[in-house]
């Protein structure tokens, strides 16, 4: 009685395991992370040169979340190596400007640092301009090292990943980066811009401090190209307003900014957490103590 009970057991299993001829397959590359799509919305082909046809539907937010969780590199979505080519060829056409400013700012900086040392003797407005523009000057130095170090290691990430599975719908290399680099797109941008900012706003600073040895006409000439400078601050803003993509004014790109960079640096958790945020912290504390030394302690 056990032997046959045993042997219609046998039998049983090995059925089951001849109908199915895959049971103990190992997956395919190709199928580890894909997605399950019906047949109508499967691509014959999508080439690297070549964007897929689909729904309108497939564009939209929601749309691309219900297939995000399914590819092997989630939370990116390329139409293209192109696409991601010129994204990455924009990263670097900001690195390049921005490395040149960083080089005119250390060289004006070097030149003028024995000149705008604090004195004893100095005025509260001539001091106030001394240590702003010092400020000024190597803020403009940082966020010009900051665009150049984000745009090229965004770069380095755009060129790490190929083509989606399913063509997701951008129309210009930006929009890939709003969509999944906006920090990186954003501090590219900005950092830039307000370094480039920052150091015009410290030479327009160092043309109104007075000079012992300096005439009336060369006063009133370094008044004159002050304010010019000034004038073109606010005319590079103003051009920039004009020509943005994605945000309705420089000051909606800074609150974004900053929103991205609390979301992502202060309410998520990051082991740096614990050495970066008392730097800031520490940072924050020095600089309100320099502003505030007092004349006296400027011994001559």
């Amino acid at each position: 009685m056990r032997s046959n009970l045993s042997q219609s057991f046998l039998v049983a299993v090995a059925s089951c395991l001849l109908s199915s001829s895959t049971a103990f397959l190992m997956p395919s590359p190709q199928s580890r992370g894909a997605v399950t799509m019906t047949p109508s919305l499967q691509p014959a082909s999508i080439g690297t040169n070549q964007v897929a046809k689909q729904p309108a539907s497939l564009s939209s937010p929601t749309s691309m979340n219900s297939f995000r969780s399914g590819f092997e590199l989630d939370k990116l979505f390329y139409d293209s190596v192109d696409m991601a080519t010129t994204a990455c060829d924009w990263t670097a056409n900001i690195a390049a400007p921005a490395a040149l400013v960083a080089g005119a700012v250390l060289v004006t900086l070097s030149e003028t640092r024995e000149q705008t040392a604090p004195r004893k003797k100095d005025v509260g407005w001539v001091r106030l301009a001394k240590m702003t523009m010092r400020f000024l000057l190597l803020s403009s130095f940082a966020l010009e090292v900051i665009s150049i170090f984000v745009s090229t290691m965004t770069g380095s990430v755009l060129l790490g990943h190929g083509p989606a599975k399913v063509a997701v719908g951008y129309t210009s290399a930006l929009q890939l980066l709003y969509h999944h680099h906006e920090f990186e797109y954003l501090a590219t941008q900005i950092c830039f811009l307000q370094g480039l900012i920052n150091w015009l706003g410290a030479v327009a600073i160092e043309l109104i401090m007075p000079r012992e040895s300096e005439t009336k006409s060369a006063r009133r000439v370094n008044m004159c190209l002050s304010s010019w400078l000034g004038s073109l601050v606010i005319w590079i803003l103003a051009f920039y307003n004009h020509h943005l993509s994605f945000y309705s004014d420089y000051s909606h790109m800074l609150k974004r900014l900053f929103f991205l960079f609390f979301k992502r640096y202060i309410v998520e958790w990051r082991p740096m957490k614990l050495l970066y945020i008392p730097s800031f912290l520490g940072s924050s504390w020095l600089t309100w103590k320099a502003f505030r030394s007092p004349p006296e302690e400027d011994d001559e």
